[in-house]
């Protein structure tokens, strides 16, 4: 009979602790290595979030519920008409004002700290201003609006493009901080910058949560003294910043897509050119300009050099008859891209009329102050749909990135006929059908004739709302910027146009429809259908963008298909310059 060694559980105790300690081990490396690669101590960064921390407080506890001011009053509200062209028009100037502010950024080049400063000084006088008319400051009705247009359009500025302007500034800070600055990381520099955009972003929804069931007054003005407490402490702290080179100021003119399709025009009749040195500044072999389309190529004659004209290529290029390549090859991009943005004008109606008409809907339902929550459900959604989903399609198809951009785009819009149709039955729920109060299933709340709902139902909407805008939107903006080919100026336009096209024509649509349809749309909520608007919408609108989509996408499939093979042939079909050099 044998014995069992009296020494097996220590051998064992042992053999685990080996075993799991290796693997802690492991993971302390890697949780080490991942804390080096994302966190940055850099100084101007605190500062820089500091300002993204005001910014998202005022996003949060103000303007995503802004309808709401004007119907504090349950007992005098303001014309809904009035407050829908006041909330979806400055929606429009701010995105207007974005592709207007990425012109200066870019026509200034050094003076990025500067812009910030204006924008954010915009920002706070215009909160400041539209809560000095909340507190009745003002004497007579006529002053008070005027102040508060002035202010409204203050804020308008101050919002087109701070954001990105800062965060840009924050990345150019970090970079300072790389070892090896001839080759900067900008992996690496992107994932310390959204750390830290992330911790600002977090820190001012938490603190917009207490600030929301506050009065309008003390909400607008305590926002707008956040701002301007972080702006003075961004300006205070100019001497901690990394001085960058100041880049000479740009001569590029506006409107250069105009520019270049009238150059065209004028040599509509010129043969295209047999060798590259027919164009002008151009730096490739290339003798179909990228990017190569058939509809598009003749653009390609606004960069050919008119060699029997009396004028030089500098003169035919002041005269408006000479572009270089470069102009050539982004309005030949731009004007690519037009048919995939028509497919956003439905999704950007249904985005701006759903944030804009949620809110309104939350104040008119039991717990009306648990609407921050919503407001903040739609925002989580949306960031982590879109860092989720390009993660994963990254991981599911690294090499076809055309391919994963739709898709997310796809996916976006089929949760927008999701979307469409929940914002439609919970509006339908929430109106009496008969038209009456019944006080046996309603409760007064100050708005009479309407069922008064728990603020939960809105939660889906809210929901898909931020899981539709999550996915199509951030699924467009890798969708413009993602080539090789494009600078990054070029690409801070595409982002300046694709907000424009979602936020800016969507709220300008959504003034044009409630304006005109006077059967759906009275001057209260209310007294609306806006059920049907959403029924119209649902059973119309996002079923037939879905397919226009699906046109859109074989179309660009087979574009990209022809490129492909167009770029091989000529790869294979080209002569060595030693062969050429003999000959």
């Amino acid at each position: 009979m044998t014995t069992k060694n009296p020494y097996w559980n220590t051998r064992f105790l042992k053999f685990m602790l080996n075993l799991f300690g290796s693997n802690i081990n492991k993971t302390v490396i890697r949780l080490i290595s991942w804390i080096k690669y994302n966190f940055c101590f850099c100084k101007a960064a605190p500062f820089a979030s500091g300002l993204v921390f005001s910014y998202k407080l005022a996003e949060k506890a103000v303007v995503s519920v802004f309808i709401t001011y004007f119907a504090q009053d349950p007992n005098d509200p303001l014309n809904l008409k009035v407050a829908i062209a006041f909330v979806n028009g400055q929606e429009a100037l701010s995105a207007l004002l974005y592709i207007f502010m990425v012109y200066l950024s870019q026509a200034f080049s050094g003076h990025l700290k500067r812009i910030i400063f204006c924008l954010t000084v915009a920002y706070t006088c215009g909160m400041v201003m539209i809560g000095l008319v909340a507190f009745g400051v003002g004497g007579s009705i006529r002053y008070e609006l005027t102040l508060f247009i002035i202010g409204l359009i203050l804020v308008a500025a101050g919002r087109s493009g701070l954001m990105p302007f800062v965060r840009q500034f924050t990345a150019e800070q970090l970079e300072a901080h790389e070892a090896d600055k001839q080759n900067i990381k900008e992996e690496r520099v992107k994932a310390r910058e959204e750390i830290w955009w992330r911790f600002a972003w977090v820190a001012g929804s938490l603190v917009a949560i207490p600030l929301f069931n506050r009065s309008w007054p003390l909400r607008l003005i305590t926002t707008g003294w956040v701002m301007g407490i972080t702006f003075v402490l961004f300006y205070l702290a100019t001497p901690l910043y990394h001085k960058r080179e100041a880049a000479a100021t740009s001569t590029e003119k506006p409107f250069t897509c105009i520019r270049v399709v009238r150059a065209a025009l004028l040599k509509r009749h010129m043969e295209y050119p047999s060798s590259p040195d027919h164009f002008f500044h151009q730096y490739n072999d290339e003798l179909e300009l990228w990017p190569q389309a058939k509809l598009l190529r003749w653009i390609d004659k606004a960069a050919i050099i008119e060699f029997e004209s009396t004028l030089g290529r500098e003169e035919q290029e002041k005269a408006g008859r000479l572009c270089s390549v470069t102009k050539v090859q982004e309005t030949k991009y731009i004007l690519k891209l037009i048919p995939m943005w028509s497919t956003f004008l439905v999704f950007g109606l249904l985005l701006s009329a759903g944030n804009t008409f949620s809110a309104q809907q939350g104040i008119q339902m039991k717990s009306p102050n648990l609407l921050i929550y919503l407001v903040l459900l739609q925002s989580i959604t949306r960031e982590t749909v879109s860092t989720l989903s390009r993660f994963l399609l990254s991981k599911w198809f690294p090499k076809a990135r055309l391919k994963q951009n739709i898709m997310r785009i796809w996916a976006g819009m089929l949760v927008s006929i999701l979307c469409s149709a929940v914002l439609w039955r919970v509006e339908n729920r929430r109106l009496v059908e008969d038209g009456g109060l019944n006080f046996n299933e309603s409760v007064y709340y100050g708005f009479y004739g309407y069922k008064a709902m728990s603020i939960w139902w809105l939660a889906p909407q809210f929901l898909l709302l931020g899981l539709m805008d999550g996915l199509a939107m951030y699924g467009l903006e890798d969708f413009t910027i993602d080539d090789d080919h494009l600078s990054g100026s070029m690409k801070n336009f595409l982002r300046a146009i694709n907000t424009f096209i979602v936020s800016g024509i969507g709220s300008t649509l959504n003034i044009f429809i409630f304006y005109t349809n006077k059967n759906l749309f009275h001057d209260s909520l209310n007294d609306s259908h806006l059920d049907r608007y959403y029924k119209y919408l649902t059973i119309y609108g996002t079923p037939i963008n879905c397919v226009y989509l699906l046109l859109i996408s074989i179309f660009i499939y087979r574009l990209s298909d022809a490129v492909q093979v167009n770029e091989e042939s000529m790869s294979e079909t080209t002569v060595p310059d030693t062969y050429t050099k003999k000959k």
